[in-house]
């Protein structure tokens, strides 16, 4: 019987971290059938892949796409499927499109995404998946349920403990997702709505996920209070003995990069008794949405309330009196989207300050009242060394946490952080090729293999028979990352194939095929 593919004369990279070997991997029905050296077989299609490295498709763990609408206006998930990604799991930071109560819950992802652009005609999880399915995605995709979206799907836009009967509805519609094929519950710990949720609340819903199922965590601080946070979520595991991931792990300010050592270690030690793994991506700017950024008591009663306090002369002398201690930190943060004039897109706090003959803080919140506070942006506040100490642990996966976009969106008016276009392929030419802080076979390992274990992905993330086959074919040598900060919108390079459940999607640059993704 005929082959599908036939993939010959390549090393393989099986995503376990094993050193690379000379095979040859025969796909058939979607799977891959065989691995060896295999002669010459027939074969509908045959790839000569001397030169190359085959490994499996790319999972990225933490995705955006979501969230931020992409997931519907590109389908193709161009910027991520040019890395390699074939798998893609949203419901991340504690926000995912499902489940609902009323399409209005979806206005918990307003900060990210024009929801006027999102027809939501579904409720639950079930409901969600079928409208995905009529989108003919192009890489696979699962998702979380979000923490936020349960919680004000009860109590609106309430900052408060929950009741008794609340946490009961809370918990249904979380278990009712689980059913219909979520693969877990993130949160968002740091976002107006979830810092109202103590920890006893987090913990109690956790502990409804069963066996295989992941807790994702963005943590309640990644600041000043970092080390306190990753002890929170180490209770919240040793508690509940579910598995944690602690989403895009990483401290955020010059004053605070000492903290992560610490922070580290204690996951490092957690881990030894605990399931406890962590994402992280390959930047020293963080793209955040700009209100998360300062000081709770500002943000008390969410985005809305805040834009509506600095309107007001006395609360606003006291934000300027308070923002003004970390001036010097806030003046390099670049302005990337929102509702807000294109003109400041891309232009740094200092550049808009000097243009406008004010102060950094007061540019602060004239451009935040300007944008109703939907203001995304890039701030230059991580450290390098921390990326390498963490990429180094054995507990580390790489993950975008990024949209999928395409180069149509250059002439859109915002930026996308370059993650979106680059992560994982930045990992393989800056840190494995050009730096070598690690070999090749471990960082596919943290793109592969880990993020499927994590997850409960089955028959995925691994090169091994009867496994689904998902692959990329590329050339380590050539393989970068193009995208910047300054002009993202570019593919990576260094790819020759990428093939999804056993159908090739891209091909020398080209889109060969649309809609071969399965949900998980």
């Amino acid at each position: 019987m005929a082959l599908d593919i036939l993939i010959k004369n390549g090393m393989v990279v099986d995503g376990l971290g094993t050193p690379a070997y000379r095979a040859d991997v025969a796909v058939k029905d979607g799977k891959i059938a065989k691995i060896g050296f295999l002669g010459e077989p027939s074969a509908e299609i045959m790839i000569d892949a001397a030169g190359l490295y085959i490994a499996p498709g790319f999972i990225d763990i933490n995705n955006a796409s979501d969230r931020y609408g992409t997931l519907f206006s590109h389908p193709n998930l161009e910027s991520h499927l040019y890395q390699g990604v074939t798998t893609i799991i949203g419901g991340n930071c504690g926000s995912s499109l499902a489940p609902l109560t009323t399409g209005n819950i979806i206005l918990n992802i307003q900060k990210w995404a024009d929801v006027r652009k999102i027809n939501v005609n579904w409720f639950t999880i079930k409901e969600f998946f079928e409208e995905i399915k009529k989108t003919n995605l192009l890489l696979n995709f699962g998702t979380l349920i979000g923490h936020s979206t349960l919680r004000r799907d009860i109590v609106r836009d309430e900052f408060r403990e929950l009741t008794e009967k609340e946490f009961s509805q809370m918990k249904e519609l979380l278990e009712n997702g689980l059913e219909e094929g979520a693969l877990g519950f993130s949160t968002g710990l740091n976002y107006s709505h979830a810092k109202a949720a103590p920890a006893e609340e987090i913990a109690g819903l956790v502990s409804i996920l069963k066996r295989g199922k992941i807790y994702s965590t963005h943590l309640r601080d990644e600041r000043k209070n970092l080390y306190e946070s990753v002890l929170e979520t180490i209770e919240i595991a040793k508690k509940t003995r579910v598995g944690v991931e602690i989403s895009h792990f990483k401290a955020v300010g010059r004053n605070n990069w000492p903290l992560f050592e610490k922070s580290l270690e204690a996951i490092e030690t957690a881990a030894e008794n605990l399931d406890i793994n962590f994402d992280i991506y390959p930047y020293s700017s963080t793209a955040t949405v700009f209100y998360t950024l300062l000081p709770d008591w500002i943000t008390v009663g969410g985005r809305a309330k805040l834009v509506e306090n600095l309107r007001n002369n006395d609360f606003k002398t006291k934000v300027i009196k308070e923002l003004q201690r970390e001036e010097h930190e806030f003046k390099e943060i670049i302005v990337a989207s929102g509702n807000i004039d294109k003109i400041f897109i891309g232009k740094t706090i200092d550049e808009i300050a000097k243009n406008q003959e004010v102060g950094v803080v007061e540019t602060i919140i004239n451009l935040l009242i300007a944008a109703e506070g939907k203001l995304v942006v890039f701030w230059p506040a991580l450290s390098e060394d921390n990326f390498i100490n963490a990429l180094k642990s054995p507990l580390s996966i790489i993950a975008s946490n990024g949209a999928a976009y395409n180069l149509s969106d250059a002439k859109n008016g915002f930026l996308a952080h370059p993650r979106s276009f680059g992560c994982f392929s930045r990992v393989l030419g800056r840190y494995v090729r050009e730096k070598n802080i690690i070999s090749l076979e471990e960082a596919i390992k943290k793109m592969t293999a880990l993020p499927a274990l994590r997850a409960g992905i089955a028959y995925r993330g691994v090169i091994k028979s009867k496994y689904f086959a998902d692959m990329v074919i590329f050339n380590p040598e050539l393989i970068k990352d193009m995208a910047t900060f300054e002009n993202p919108f570019q593919y990576s390079r260094g790819l020759q194939t990428v093939i999804i459940n056993g159908r090739i999607a891209l091909a020398n640059d080209q889109i060969k095929n649309q809609g071969l993704g399965q949900r998980l």
